[in-house]
């Protein structure tokens, strides 16, 4: 069809952390934070880090659980 044109390959990167702030490599971590689209690894970790910190210190419970997983769309 004219006017169409292919989707570019996208990206999808993953970060995962315990509790305490570690990194998770394999399975579910207690926050999950993933990219899509085309993004800087270096400057996603930087943000998913800064996300993680944010959502380790709410209060509620109840918001930590609705937000532990975050999907970035770029």
């Amino acid at each position: 069809m004219p006017g169409l044109t292919a989707m570019p390959m996208t990206a999808t990167l993953r970060f995962r952390f315990d509790l305490d702030g570690r990194p998770v490599a394999d399975g579910p971590g207690e926050m999950n934070v993933t990219y899509l689209g085309r993004v800087n690894r270096k400057a996603a970790e930087a943000d998913a880090r800064r996300r993680f910190e944010e959502w380790r210190s709410l209060s509620n419970s109840l918001s930590r659980r609705w937000s532990s997983n975050q999907v970035v769309v770029s």
